[in-house]
């Protein structure tokens, strides 16, 4: 197994934990009350101190170098680390491209560095401008409007378009921002199982039937992420159809690398009825940038979004190099070139799963440039993570809430440009890595149950020496004077 070398070399890191409680989940400190808005949240370091104390709380690594196959990274603690990158999600690789970089360069020196304004406010350029024109005929949709996030946008075209009289049906594990969005903009939110059309028609009929003159959203995802996989979209849009409902499909990660022109989801499953769907994207994954946008064949539709949708009309345009970046990038989706890297990533995937599976991992989900390694329990997640960066393997641990208690996974985002040693490298070290992180685990439950064994002899006791000591005090009181 190659190791990777880091900055730490002459450093042996002992990943060793000790288990106060059994409590892995951060939520329970949500819903804090009290009067002192700073002095309310301190509990939650009760939780969170002794995990970063123990190094196991991983949530702003850092880049050092730039996102590529290999990198050197920084974790919270001060590490410096290097090795194959399987945690940023840039899904076609194209991050350190010469293209993108001379026209991020070309668009600062026109452009200098600035965000000037809103859109609506002259903050635009004109590569903003082309960015749209490109993106609509990219896409084959008559109009788009940009905003300055991917999460700007799902939330932002929820919340411009729905009013408090009307409905939404989202399937259970949309994108925070989507739930953000709608419950934002109104209460008639439904939520219902994953995948399963029968679950949304139902839900769809029953709203439909009380409510004739409704208006009712239906939204999904193109890929859910955290587990790569997807719905049948042609059946869900005719679906809606049938209810007089719409239709919002979030493309944010098969937008670039899905579809034999990267279209997304929809085009590999040959959804051709767009008269009452919206596409709502990002291109943080494909793109190099974090500008998002909503499509629709509806010119009124978009006008609305641009004086009603406030994530879009109160905030900063996209500024002139990420949008040069965009759209250098977009047209190396558009190229031969593209369509070579979305096939070189989907035989990564394909022999990564079919290396773990013959080892006996588990893979969730359908063929992407995601591929979710299940592992179950949170704290060997979290330690296996901890325990691949020391091996250098960049990878992301997943678990609750993002995923279900007990589904804690690594999500691994594969590139075209991993080559087959770095595959091979991730298989072992991922392999050596969960065995160990198991084992340390479970020498740490065992000595956590011991621990409440003894407390649990100590307390008892306590409680026989105290009831001693009242049995004595009654039966001195019960002495007659003399």
């Amino acid at each position: 197994m190659q190791k990777y070398p880091t900055l730490n070399q002459n450093q042996e890191f002992d990943r060793s934990i000790t288990i106060s409680n059994m409590n892995l989940s951060h939520m329970g400190y949500k819903n804090v009350e009290g009067k002192n808005l700073f002095e309310r949240v301190k509990g939650f370091q009760n939780l969170m101190g002794p995990l970063r104390q123990q190094k196991i709380i991983l949530y702003e690594r850092r880049n050092m170098s730039p996102p590529a196959q290999e990198c050197y990274g920084m974790d919270d603690y001060g590490d410096i680390f290097y090795g194959i990158n399987f945690a940023s999600a840039d899904y076609l690789g194209l991050c350190t491209n010469e293209q993108a970089k001379e026209a991020a360069m070309n668009a600062a020196k026109e452009y200098s560095v600035n965000s000037c304004g809103a859109p609506l406010a002259f903050g635009a350029s004109k590569y903003y401008m082309q960015l749209k024109e490109e993106l609509k005929d990219y896409w084959g949709m008559n109009e788009v409007i940009l905003y300055s996030a991917g999460w700007l946008a799902g939330f932002g075209v929820i919340k411009g378009l729905i009013r408090p009289y009307d409905f939404v049906v989202m399937d259970e594990l949309c994108h925070n921002c989507l739930t953000e969005g709608a419950f934002a903009a109104t209460k008639n939110v439904s939520r219902v199982p994953h995948l399963s059309l029968e679950a949304m028609e139902k839900k769809v009929s029953e709203i439909r039937t009380a409510n004739p003159d409704a208006c009712i959203l239906v939204v999904t995802e193109g890929l859910f992420s955290m587990d790569s996989d997807y719905t049948d979209l042609v059946a869900l849009q005719k679906l809606t159809m049938k209810y007089e409902a719409f239709l919002l499909i979030d493309c944010a990660h098969d937008f670039g690398c899905m579809g034999k022109t990267g279209k997304g989801v929809f085009e590999l499953q040959g959804l051709q009825d767009f008269s009452n769907v919206l596409l709502m994207s990002g291109g943080s994954k494909c793109l190099s940038t974090n500008v998002g946008w909503v499509a629709c064949n509806s010119y009124e539709v978009i006008d609305y979004l641009k004086f009603f949708s406030s994530a879009y009309m109160f905030t900063n345009s996209v500024n002139p190099v990420q949008c040069a970046t965009a759209l250098a990038q977009l047209r190396i989706l558009n190229s031969e070139v593209g369509s070579r890297l979305r096939v070189k990533v989907l035989e990564n995937y394909h022999y990564m799963k079919k290396e773990l599976n013959a080892r006996g991992y588990q893979i969730i989900g359908y063929p992407s440039p995601i591929l979710p390694l299940l592992i179950g329990n949170e704290l060997v997640c979290r330690v296996v993570t901890r325990l691949m960066i020391d091996e250098g393997i960049h990878c992301n641990g997943i678990e609750y809430p993002i995923v279900k208690m007990g589904q804690a996974r690594l999500r691994v985002n594969l590139q075209p440009q991993h080559t087959k040693e770095h595959m091979d490298t991730f298989i072992e070290t991922f392999h050596f890595c969960f065995v160990k992180a198991t084992q340390i685990v479970q020498e740490s439950l065992e000595k956590y149950q011991l621990a409440l064994e003894q407390q649990e002899q100590t307390q008892k006791a306590k409680d026989n020496q105290n009831k001693a000591n009242f049995n004595d005090n009654r039966m001195e009181l019960k002495k007659p004077n003399l």
